[in-house]
């Protein structure tokens, strides 16, 4: 998935198009995200006289598709798509994994880093 908890993103489309939020909570099964205050819906919690739980009307933050969020990118001021880098040796970039392992030479480390790129300037997401 393209976005992560913590993620500033803007959403692309429903009621609150076009506004940014933090994104609280990622479903990687159905593939949707929650944004902080973004595309809220209204649930209803009944009445309990058993504990004496009053009725309420609560807003809570609704499921948004991860399709129509983008992320935030503060060079472009709005939304960016991204693409998948890896982070060879000194921080070098590369866009395929081979070449990453490859700078490193004989000492091969276990796990090569990947980050998230944006695609129009180059801004880096996720920390080298």
């Amino acid at each position: 998935m393209h976005v992560k908890k913590g993620d500033q993103v803007v959403l692309l489309s429903g009621k609150d198009a076009g506004m940014s939020g933090e994104v609280m909570a990622v479903d990687r099964d159905k593939n949707r995200v929650k944004v902080q205050r973004r595309n809220m819906i209204v649930k209803h919690r009944k009445p309990n006289p058993l504990t004496g739980a009053e009725g309420a009307r609560i807003e809570i933050e609704g499921w948004i598709h991860a399709s129509n969020v983008a992320l935030y990118s503060k060079e472009l001021d709005g939304p960016t798509r991204t693409r998948k880098q890896f982070v060879g040796k000194a921080g070098e970039l590369f866009d395929d994994r081979r070449d990453a392992v490859a700078s490193f030479g004989a000492d091969k480390p276990t796990t090569i880093k990947k980050v998230r790129v944006s695609t129009k300037t180059s801004e880096i997401f996720d920390e080298l």
